[in-house]
């Protein structure tokens, strides 16, 4: 009897769709490039429930004629390919002809559109038709996807929380404005709208609507033509910078793709104008002969491979460095923003340099005032040592029990910190603001901010909202002060990435609070207080390795140290 079986067509469909749709933003992101296709100035989209329960695509487009409306359901049905040549010299978004029926195999769509010559609307769920009919729409085409993955559950449960889904769409949404400057975008989530571009063209009003003023005045233009490529778009000044990659966009014939030459050609332009750990922030327009250009890579197109990588690597890197020289003093001008994050209160001319507590107000304490106070005498359960000293101001050196130990001091203070927010996260973590500070945060943060109130709350963040841009910080973590916004920040870059168990969530906040709080490499140490931390951890909880997995500490005995000279 024959083991090999041709495949279920309902079944086939469902596999095909997982290579197009694999989250609600996958959804999105195919509808909107089909509304750009299909010629439209101004889309709106709306999600509900992170995209997992509702998604509307409404656009001004040419529409689809009603003999089209069954056809466009149809896999590898399209309008944009005839002949295998078209692949090579490729002007539209999409060409394959997979997004509707994949979208329409795992969900409820209902498909409303009018070519010019009255409307009609179709009814698709599961990949079957159950209605099509005549309907007074407006001019344009309109979709909505309902219940995404109803009849795959097990795909259904892979998605993450309504939340992490939504930022997904929300940065989707936020390429594909960058990337059509010339298309008014209406973005709207729970009914709210998020925000709105104009259509104008003007790419730095873009920025400004997606992104607020203060990230708008740190980016510079870029414009350069290289043989056959030309650049344009605005790059990210020397104090303009990210932890990751997520700042960066490449825009190559109008398509927002991914290459990892793009982005190391941006950061190889920034050479030695950043710390090790920073990246820059750019959006870049490449224009490309299209022959030269292979999109062909991948079913959600954002991957593409390019004839000569070299050539296009140099454009990047020239059109860059180009305008980074032009600016008088990069390092000055980093130095000068030290503060941009803390934006004060209108009427107010501090930004926060004042702390309350019960004596009243007093000046903010550095970090190594802090530091003094949080450890007493050591007791007798700490094991005897012998400071020798502080190595390149930012490894402690010492005899612990007889071996000799160089110890990480950040590291180590981490460790410590940590421990002590891991016990009692509540106790003395808040500090009332003298000055609240307000921040402004781009509509992403700003939704997940609302949804993590009461984490910050847990970590000694109180925030009230102040507008649809804006939250105003009244009360910072103590451990952190002087670096308490940039912690902020960080806590919700990483909180954007998902994390599994509400546990993980405050974990994260945790880690990053002592670190923040933790003294640095490089900086001086007075012997008791290299004794204070020493005398501490060593009695620590898992103190041979930091919150974040890296070790503190390297230990050497006299056997060793004998062998290593040859005594």
């Amino acid at each position: 009897m024959s083991k090999i079986k041709l495949l279920d067509k309902h079944l086939i469909d469902k596999i095909a769709a997982g290579e197009v749709v694999e989250r609600p933003a996958s959804v999105v992101k195919e509808l909107v490039e089909n509304s750009i296709d299909a010629g439209s100035t101004c889309l709106e989209i709306e999600i509900r429930n992170g995209g997992i329960d509702y998604i509307q695509v409404s656009d001004n487009g040419a529409g689809i004629e009603e003999e089209d409306l069954v056809m466009a359901f149809a896999r590898h049905a399209t309008s944009k390919l005839e002949t295998e040549d078209d692949l090579f010299t490729l002007q539209s978004m999409g060409f394959r002809g997979e997004a509707l029926s994949s979208i329409a195999a795992v969900s409820q769509v209902e498909l409303c559109s009018n070519a010019g010559e009255g409307g009609n609307c179709i009814r698709v769920e599961g990949g079957q038709i159950v209605s099509c009919q005549a309907a007074p729409v407006p001019p344009g085409t309109t979709v909505i996807v309902r219940n995404l993955f109803y009849n795959t559950p097990a795909r259904r449960k892979f998605l993450k929380s309504p939340v992490t889904e939504g930022n997904h769409v929300y940065e989707t949404i936020v390429r594909l404005a960058l990337s059509h400057p010339e298309i008014s975008f209406c973005f709207r989530n729970e009914h709210r709208q998020v925000f709105m571009t104009s259509g104008n063209g003007d790419l730095r009003e873009v920025v400004l609507a997606l992104f607020g003023r203060d990230f708008s005045r740190r980016l510079i233009d870029i414009n350069l033509q290289y043989g056959e490529i030309k650049l344009s778009g605005l790059i990210g000044r020397p104090d303009l910078t990210r932890k990751n990659r997520k700042g960066q966009i490449f825009i190559v014939n109008s398509r927002v793709v991914r290459n990892s030459m793009l982005s190391a050609s941006l950061e190889d332009a920034y050479r030695d104008l950043l710390l090790s750990r920073e990246r820059p922030v750019g959006i870049i327009f490449l224009n490309i002969p299209p022959g030269q250009v292979d999109v062909n890579v991948h079913p959600q197109k954002t991957e593409v491979r390019f004839h000569d990588e070299k050539t296009v690597y140099m454009a990047i890197k020239t059109a860059v460095r180009q305008e980074l020289l032009r600016l008088a003093d990069p390092v000055a001008a980093k130095e000068s923003y030290s503060h941009s994050e803390q934006t004060p209160l209108p009427g107010k001319t501090s930004t926060s340099p004042y702390i309350a507590d019960s004596n009243g107000y007093r000046e903010r304490p550095l970090p190594s005032e802090d530091f003094l106070l949080l450890f007493d005498t050591y007791d007798d359960e700490t094991p005897s040592f012998k400071v020798y000293g502080q190595w390149q101001n930012a490894y402690l050196i010492c005899e612990i029990d007889g071996d000799l130990n160089i110890i990480d001091q950040h590291a180590a203070h981490e460790r410590l910190l940590y421990n002590q927010l891991k016990e009692n996260p509540a106790k003395g973590l808040s500090q009332e603001l003298a000055v609240p500070v307000a921040v402004e945060l781009p509509p992403d943060l700003l939704m997940l901010v609302e949804s993590r109130l009461d984490y910050l709350s847990e970590l000694g963040y109180r925030l009230d909202l102040l507008g649809e841009r804006t939250v105003v910080v009244r009360s910072i973590p103590t451990i952190a002060v002087g670096g308490e916004i940039e912690a902020l920040m960080e806590i919700l870059d990483t909180w954007q990435e998902g994390l599994p168990t509400e546990e993980a969530i405050l974990d994260s906040g945790l880690k990053i609070l002592a670190c923040k709080g933790a003294v640095k490499a490089g900086q001086r140490l007075e012997e008791r207080e290299i004794i204070e931390l020493i005398s501490r951890w060593a009695v620590t909880e898992n103190r041979n390795f930091c919150p974040h997995g890296r070790p503190v500490c390297y230990t050497i005995n006299r056997t060793e140290i004998e062998r290593l000279l040859k005594r």
